[in-house]
């Protein structure tokens, strides 16, 4: 017994050590990516922190104090179980005082603030998020929150449509993590979308697995993380209502197991009115392209939720009355909403980019195989794949997801109805991805809405819940060594089938390291039968979804690296002067035009989610360049006194605007941010003054002769 005594006791202190070590050693790399490629003994130990080191020795010195005793383990894991919702609002509560967010808002600190992540670095390539929603956000503060805004685009914006953002307005209720932002500063605004929604989405997806997977514990913490730390879901974490989409998708089938499971018409009430909130914030999203296939995943699971407790359900004319009720309350509200945005959507759907776009198959095979390098993608941001956002996806570790479904179905012959439904939506999408279908088909299906790439994710989440729903009626395999080595061999297929893909972007350390550990999640699936190898299981997803999802974002605090700058307050001065003032941004200083909208700037250029038609046909009377500017755009605005004003195309979601400076009274521009020297364009018909000037930028007062 002293002996014991003593193992755990150095255990505790030496796994800390460990741990500590290798946790803030990937913080490293993660933080100076080119250590990855080009490593350094001296440059690595002088970027180890030892106060970062010690934070985290605390923290594991406190889990393996309570692993290490099995009367603590059961006691504090109770203790959370029980109490999880509550620990889940303490913990969005201290996240919110401290404005604690994982946004990548530092890009925007072009004003050089002092300001550092706490950990992790922030992410260039998630300019939507930081530069588009988040200030998008921020400059609602200076409307009171109004549907429509003029300080977006310096025209009348719909502000709730698309990309929705916080409004004073009954709405609200189908975007319940934007409420934080109406009765709080901005930095704890942010920190509540983005916290909450984190925890939200893990605690629903663990109901959920308690649901998919009989009430298993293990196995339904594994799904949750499978999902939360999901490569797909972090670097999409703020926009294009992934995260939504997920949480009120499952909600709404916990819900509805939920009311058919009581009979207690005052717990039905609360619940109707839950899923009437999960419905309205699932169609608000506003995205076909994740909505349409997500419906379909999420249809079929209400589907089955009926089947299974249909035999059970007790209802009468109290539950007509209920549904009647929420369904009046929620046509109201849509149509309400329907009636402000009408005008917003038919521009939206006549627009050259995205409105027209049209699909029909065309998805490539090899993304089966995205996942492999997705533990990689976190620490190679300068040098990674084009764009890792595109390449990332749920982990459904195929094809063992596939072969664990097969050997439930037919080598145990287990009777699954929601396993086999699952399996015929999963081919059936896989079908649709890849093949080129008839017209009739995509028309009554809503295909032609659906994007390959954005189709191709749900597929790999219908693939997690294959692979989990598979290990939850998974029986005993028997020969241990022969599965082993299965598992190793269909690692090295799958881990050199993904060089053929991503062949540049891997360096033979990661090619061995691949194996190797893709050699042990597979394995740890295929053993996953005892409770003791789902707990083995549990720890290789722990790991998969650390070093796949966990630090793709920052961990970051407040808003300083926005507001504090003398620059940004010098706009800000100049807009409470002058409110109705029109601004543009110069091509150099496009990270400034969404800037700005923050502190109430009206900018013309700020990024245009929908097309300001109007104003561009001023300059292009003859509707030339109408096909360029009708689109969802960042735009540059490039100063010249050579040609007539004109428009070129960059990217689908990009063009410039080539404007001449006699044009920008027709444009009614009163403020111009810019480095470049505009003294040299001043002409009989416009006169620029030099109103502030830093470093880099310029602030011009365009004034007319």
């Amino acid at each position: 017994m002293k002996n014991m005594f003593l193992n755990k006791k150095w255990l505790n202190v030496i796994l800390p050590i460990v741990f500590s070590c290798l946790l803030e050693s990937y913080i490293v790399l993660i933080e100076n990516a080119n250590l990855v490629i080009n490593f350094s003994n001296q440059d690595f130990i002088s970027l180890f922190s030892f106060k970062e080191f010690l934070v985290f020795f605390i923290i594991f010195f406190i889990i393996f104090y309570i692993l290490l005793d099995e009367r603590k383990k059961i006691r504090v894991f109770n203790f959370i179980y029980t109490y999880r919702l509550h620990l889940s609002l303490a913990l969005i509560f201290l996240a919110v005082i401290f404005q604690i967010h994982g946004s990548s808002i530092n890009e925007l600190n072009i004003f050089h603030v002092s300001h550092k992540p706490l950990l992790g670095v922030s992410r260039p390539n998630r300019s939507d998020e930081f530069l588009v929603n988040t200030m998008y956000a921020f400059s609602q503060y200076m409307t009171n929150f109004t549907y429509f805004s003029d300080i977006v685009r310096a025209s009348t914006t719909d502000m709730f449509i698309i990309y929705g953002q916080p409004v004073f307005d009954i709405g609200i209720i189908f975007r319940p993590f934007l409420v934080g932002y109406l009765f709080l500063n901005q930095g704890q605004g942010l920190s509540f979308f983005w916290i909450g929604r984190l925890i939200f989405l893990f605690l629903i997806s663990f109901e959920f697995g308690m649901i998919l997977t009989n009430k298993n514990k293990t196995l339904s913490l594994a799904y949750s993380l499978l999902i939360t730390f999901s490569p797909i879901v972090q670097w999409w974490f703020a926009i294009n209502g992934l995260v939504e989409q997920l949480i009120f998708g499952q909600l709404g089938i916990i819900l509805i197991n939920w009311y058919m499971s009581v009979d207690d018409y005052r717990k039905r009430f609360f619940i109707a009115f839950g899923l009437m909130i999960s419905v309205g914030t699932f169609l608000l999203v506003c995205y076909p392209s994740w909505q349409i296939p997500f419906a379909y995943v999420f249809i079929l699971l209400a589907i089955w939720i009926f089947l299974k407790n249909k035999s059970t359900f007790n209802y009468n004319k109290n539950d007509l009355l209920i549904f009647s009720v929420f369904l009046i309350i929620f046509t109201i509200i849509m149509a309400h909403i329907l009636l402000n945005s009408l005008e917003t959507l038919k521009i939206i759907m006549n627009t050259s980019y995205p409105g027209s776009e049209v699909f029909n198959g065309g998805g490539m095979v090899n993304t089966i195989f995205n996942y492999i390098p997705s533990i990689f993608f976190p620490l190679k941001q300068n040098f990674s794949v084009s764009n890792a956002c595109e390449y990332s996806v749920f982990v459904s570790l195929f094809p063992v997801q596939l072969i664990l479904s097969f050997i439930v179905l037919g080598y145990q012959k287990t009777k699954d109805k929601l396993l086999i439904g699952l399996l015929v939506l999963y081919i059936l999408l896989f079908i649709v991805y890849l093949f080129t279908l008839p017209n009739f088909i995509v028309d009554l299906t809503l295909i032609s809405h659906i994007r390959p790439n954005r189709l191709f994710t749900v597929i790999t989440f219908i693939g997690v819940l294959i692979l989990i729903r598979s290990i939850s009626d998974l029986e005993n395999l028997k020969n241990k060594k022969l599965i082993i080595f299965m598992s190793i061999l269909l690692s090295v297929i799958m881990v050199l089938f993904s060089t053929f893909e991503f062949g540049d972007y891997y360096v033979n350390w990661m090619i061995i390291c691949s194996i190797i550990f893709y050699s042990i999640v597979f394995s740890a699936c295929f053993l996953a039968s005892s409770k003791r190898n789902q707990k083995i299981f549990l720890i290789c997803v722990i790991m998969l979804s650390f070093l796949t999802g966990a630090l793709v974002n920052p961990i970051d605090h407040g808003t300083d690296v926005v507001f504090d700058s003398s620059h940004i307050n010098h706009v800000k001065n100049i807009v409470e002067d002058d409110p109705n003032g029109i601004w543009i941004v110069d091509e150099n200083s496009l990270v400034c035009n969404d800037i700005f909208i923050s502190v109430g700037a009206k900018t013309v250029n700020s990024v245009n989610t929908y097309p300001d038609l109007n104003r561009w046909e001023t300059i292009d009377s003859n509707h030339q360049y109408y096909e360029i500017y009708n689109r969802y755009a960042h735009i540059y605005v490039n100063l010249q006194d050579k040609n007539d004003s004109n428009f070129e195309l960059l990217k689908p979601d990009c063009f410039k605007v080539n404007l001449h400076i006699n044009d920008l009274e027709k444009l009614n521009i009163s403020y111009i941010e810019t480095n470049k020297n505009l003294d040299k364009f001043s002409n009989d018909n416009v006169k620029f003054d030099k109103i502030y000037k830093d470093n880099k930028y310029k602030i011009y007062k365009v004034n007319y002769t």
